[in-house]
């Protein structure tokens, strides 16, 4: 892998530049009036501050396209904003200008080698070298031979240069380039030293720094010792500090520290160099990537907000990405119930499912289920279901999404899948389900050995046991369906709130069969029994009046069915029993 080179404007560069005003004001006959477009791009790369100069240049450009002191000054922001077409079109056209003014040259080769045109990068500098054998020269064809994989010759013109001048800090630089590139395989501990010789002679060199990083971020990545591999990263995370402070407009040493933030899980700080970096290069410009890894970083911390606009824009500029962003984005809408547009980009993100978990089948069909689309929901939970069986809530939901629309077999299918893969404390429940979806389908015998089967494991959950008792009821076994009606309405008066529910449930079951038997003192006591722990249950206060009404206690009768009327108002039994007994 090539040197990445980025365009810094050295010292070395900036002697053959023109010289940057820091004047962005004018004093013209008396009266402050703001400069042109040109001086202020020239005040902003002055204090090193490309984005500013940006849509200055543009400006410029648009009144003066032809002016090539403004072109030159174009492809300098062009390169550091990292728009590296634009910048090889301007280096073009003011090394067709001038190729003899240094400038003009060095630039455009930068351009070129930016924008992989190395060989004609090479052609340019061999031209000019053989007029111009100073050293910066013959580094600037270094450069161009490296980024050709011209490593040989590459290297026989750097020592030729550091002959000539031994204490060259970019004649170690360029060295180090070359073992950093060096083929069959790269040397990156001569090029460490190289690099680091060349920091020694120049502290303050960017260049030096950040491809130091460079080496200890790839020996990192190959180290299989992980104590070792860290230090190299704390190493590569150092230098790359080393160029922010002392360039805090450096703006790719903010992007690499924020990619081995992210890449190690620290997501906070991944978070805070990144979007100094988005300051620096705003959408649109710069490293993609940097999007990517900033909009995975906000994700991770649960910012879905904030994630979407850099995962948009990724997904935008990098077609690789576009499903994997559609994924994350989907689970940010899901995560904040947005429904219908969860199940719209999970739709975008169906080409890549090899970037799904298990759960997004699972957050897709709930999202369509959702969104109001039950049909097509069933049919992608029935896609998650045989995927990945393991995710026990969600089996468990949509066993009950398929008893809710009468698909009773598939539902028992469900339920007994996560028996197998998730034996919980649900499991008893799960039978119970499972019976019910017998009865539904009038299979009375399958749904009592069910419900057994659930009473085993849960003795004494009383919604398992009204199941049993209606089941023992509709097989005419009355004894047994009244004893365990007993039993819950036992239960109900200390028990849960599920267990009142099931309690009074039962009471409500044996007054419909008293009233047949005229039990009229039965219904009143069970049902005053009932009240102590449901005092506003309103058909126990009804039964209540119709036992009272059956033992022709009109006065009582008449007071139960009023107490149920303030609570429902509308309630059609009371008022029809007010009305037989003229109250």
């Amino acid at each position: 892998m090539k040197m990445k080179y980025t365009y810094n404007y050295s010292a070395t560069l900036k002697k053959f530049c023109l010289v940057i005003t820091t004047v962005s004001l004018l004093l013209i006959g008396g009266n402050l009036v703001a400069n042109d477009n040109f001086g202020l791009a020239k005040t902003a790369v002055a204090e090193l501050d490309y984005n500013a100069a940006l849509p200055f240049i543009r400006a410029a450009i648009l009144e003066k396209p032809n002016d090539m002191e403004y072109l030159r000054l174009a492809t300098r922001i062009y390169l550091d904003m990292e728009l590296v077409d634009t910048a090889v079109l301007y280096g073009k056209r003011i090394y067709a200008d001038d190729d003899n003014d240094q400038a003009n040259v060095f630039l455009c080769t930068e351009a070129l080698i930016r924008g992989n045109a190395a060989v004609a990068a090479v052609a340019i500098m061999r031209k000019y070298s053989k007029k111009n054998s100073d050293v910066q020269s013959s580094l600037y064809l270094v450069k161009s031979l490296i980024a050709a994989d011209s490593i040989q010759e590459a290297s026989l013109v750097a020592n030729t240069a550091k002959a000539k001048n031994p204490k060259s800090t970019e004649t170690y630089a360029a060295l180090g380039d070359i073992y950093f590139n060096y083929k069959p395989q790269p040397v990156y501990d001569l090029a460490i030293m190289n690099y680091e010789e060349a920091v020694k002679l120049q502290p303050d060199d960017i260049n030096s720094h950040a491809a130091l990083a460079q080496c200890y971020w790839k020996q990192a990545n190959a180290e299989s010792d992980i104590e070792l591999g860290n230090e190299l990263f704390k190493r590569c995370l150092l230098e790359w500090n080393a160029v922010t402070k002392l360039d805090p407009k450096n703006a790719r040493a903010w992007f690499e520290q924020g990619k081995i933030f992210f890449l190690s899980k620290k997501y906070p700080d991944a978070i805070q160099n990144l979007t100094r970096y988005r300051e620096l290069r705003p959408i649109g410009t710069g490293n993609p990537m940097s999007s990517w890894y900033l909009g995975n970083s906000y994700f991770k911390m649960n910012q879905c907000d904030s994630a979407r606009k850099h995962l948009d824009d990724a997904a935008r500029q990098i077609d690789t990405l576009k499903g994997t962003a559609s994924v994350l984005l989907a689970r940010c809408s899901f995560f904040q119930k947005d429904w219908k547009k969860a199940a719209t980009l999970y739709k975008v993100a169906e080409n890549s499912k090899k970037d799904w978990e298990g759960y997004d089948e699972w957050y897709f069909g709930a999202a369509t289920l959702l969104a109001g689309d039950t049909t097509q929901a069933i049919e992608i939970m029935r896609m998650a279901s045989f995927k990945d069986p393991t995710q026990c809530t969600f089996m468990l939901r949509f066993g009950l999404l398929l008893q809710s629309v009468n698909r009773a077999s598939f539902s028992t299918k469900i339920f007994r899948a996560r028996i197998s893969h998730c034996n919980d404390s649900l499991t008893a429940r799960l039978h119970a389900f499972i019976g019910n979806n017998f009865y539904a389908d009038s299979l009375v015998d399958s749904a009592l050995t069910e419900y057994m089967i659930a009473d085993g494991l849960e003795p004494n959950n009383t919604y398992i046991q009204s199941r049993l008792a209606e089941t023992y009821l509709v097989k005419g076994d009355q004894a047994k369906s009244n004893s365990l009606y007993e039993t819950i309405i036992l239960a109900g008066k200390k028990g849960s709130d599920e267990d009142k529910r099931m309690a009074s449930s039962a009471i409500m079951k044996l007054n419909a069969a008293d009233i047949g038997l005229k039990s009229w003192s039965s219904i009143i006591e069970r049902s005053k029994m009932g009240l102590e722990f449901d005092p506003t249950n309103k058909w126990l206060m009804l039964y209540m009046g119709i036992g009272y009404q059956g033992l022709q206690d009109t006065p009582a009768a008449c007071r139960w069915y009023k107490e149920v009327l303030k609570l429902d108002p509308s309630n059609e039994p009371a008022k029809q029993n007010l009305k037989a007994i003229n109250c």
